[in-house]
């Protein structure tokens, strides 16, 4: 008899390794449940505008692994989409930049371009992380207890 079986290590290891198989597809499950459910509300949150294209242009991803962090993202497909989320100036007459760097106000009235005000950021991503953080709380919970029911300590 080895003292593993003394302090009944073995059967620890063995809930541990059976939690450990369920792990990754339960973590998936909720991961997905939970991105879908915030792409549906950052869609509801958007606004339609002239294409009417940015609402329709919400997609989720499948959940990667990245060392020990599941990841999963919710993204639009829409080019603009994070003008619309962080806002952005008004510019008429030519480009603010020139060759990649950024033109000061100097150089942008001797080429004619105007700052015509800015457009505040609809924030439709950051309103939706904030609502959705007791909602991730709750189900992480949830299941930390659903795998941890089965060990017996």
């Amino acid at each position: 008899m080895s003292n593993d079986d003394v302090f009944g290590f073995d059967e620890l290891k063995k809930a541990f390794d059976k939690m450990e198989q369920k792990f990754p597809d339960k973590t998936d499950a909720m991961l997905m449940a939970l991105a879908k459910t915030a792409s549906t509300r950052t869609r509801a949150k958007t606004p339609i505008g002239k294409t009417k294209k940015l609402r329709g242009s919400w997609r989720v991803k499948k959940p990667k692994k990245y060392g020990n962090t599941r990841v999963v993202r919710w993204q639009s497909t829409a080019r603009h989409a994070h003008l619309v989320e962080q806002g952005h100036e008004i510019v008429r007459g030519g480009s603010t930049r020139r060759k990649g760097k950024k033109l000061n106000t100097f150089q942008r009235a001797v080429r004619g371009i105007e700052s015509k005000g800015r457009v505040e950021g609809k924030k439709m991503i950051e309103s939706t992380v904030k609502e959705m953080e007791s909602a991730f709380e709750k189900s992480a919970q949830k299941l930390l207890d659903e795998l941890t029911k089965d060990v017996e300590v």
